[in-house]
């Protein structure tokens, strides 16, 4: 398994986001376009983790009640080299409590035993780079504001479609 814990999305969110990045897909067409039904904020990935690691970030998420948070995306970043960044993606404004939250997963080893102790860059990835293909410059939304109510547990299946993702669990966060 590939497991992730992330925050979903609302669906009104996800509608300005597909609406702002439509002409862009027309005109990136090699780009490896991220599925709207698939963006989520991950927290953190941890990968092939064992058992003991998937109860330790359940527990985490099932005792964490901060109730509904707001948050706002504004900004483009990349990830990768700065010479040929290899993802894109869109990023913002969330409250400290999700930072927090992910600083304790951070605490949780990941497939290689790693625990993050890196600064934590809320964001969503909107897209990949092909293999001989430039990363374009994008021009930034006008903020998108939303709420989270829900974060998961995901377990992600790499497709040649593009991965696939198995909820596990999903905690309201009231």
């Amino acid at each position: 398994m590939r497991i992730f814990a992330a925050l979903e999305l609302p669906g009104r969110v996800i509608e300005k986001i597909a609406d702002w990045r439509k002409p862009f897909v027309s005109l990136y067409p090699l780009l490896k376009w991220v599925r709207t039904d698939a963006m989520h904020l991950t927290l953190r990935y941890f990968g092939d983790i064992p058992k003991s690691g998937v109860r330790e970030i359940h527990n985490i998420l099932s005792s964490w009640h901060p109730g509904p948070l707001e948050f706002s995306l504004f900004k483009i970043g990349t990830f990768g080299k700065k010479k040929s960044p290899s993802v894109l993606w869109l990023g913002g404004s969330v409250p400290e409590e999700i930072s927090r939250l992910a600083g304790e997963l951070g605490r949780i080893p990941d497939e290689k035993g790693r625990k993050s102790g890196k600064k934590f860059i809320p964001h969503l990835t909107i897209a990949r780079r092909g293999r001989s293909l430039e990363m374009p410059k994008l021009d930034s939304p006008d903020e998108i504001k939303g709420v989270f109510t829900e974060a998961a547990v995901i377990n992600s299946k790499l497709t040649s479609h593009g991965p696939e993702y198995t909820f596990l669990e999903r905690y309201d966060l009231h």
